[in-house]
């Protein structure tokens, strides 16, 4: 696990996420949302501090339309925690640190 954060796309969610070894945080945003963008920050951290432990994985709806609706994503940011494949926690919206490690934690 890399200790930053992963852009994925389309063409790489399934492998990067759904079929990792390890929890995976997905982030569903866009970068014209100004909350999105604030979120990177966060983001950088998480993956910093649970870079053994956690991948984090960054999609851009814009540029990768077809894997938000497998996922029933209508709002950004959209925060998955995925283990084995399957959803095990959601967050949408804004979220701060704090918000971000409560997500994550119970799963590691």
């Amino acid at each position: 696990m890399s200790g930053t954060v992963v852009d994925v796309t389309d063409d790489t969610f399934a492998e990067e996420v759904v079929e990792a070894p390890g929890p995976v945080l997905a982030v569903f945003r866009a970068e014209w949302s100004g909350v999105c963008r604030a979120l990177d920050p966060v983001l950088d951290d998480v993956a910093k501090e649970y870079q053994d432990r956690l991948v984090v994985a960054r999609l851009d709806i814009d540029r990768s339309p077809r894997t938000p609706p497998k996922y029933d994503v209508t709002a950004i940011p959209t925060l998955y925690v995925f283990k084995q494949g399957n959803i095990v926690a959601t967050r949408i919206g804004p979220a701060g640190k704090g918000n971000v490690v409560e997500l994550v934690e119970p799963h590691l």
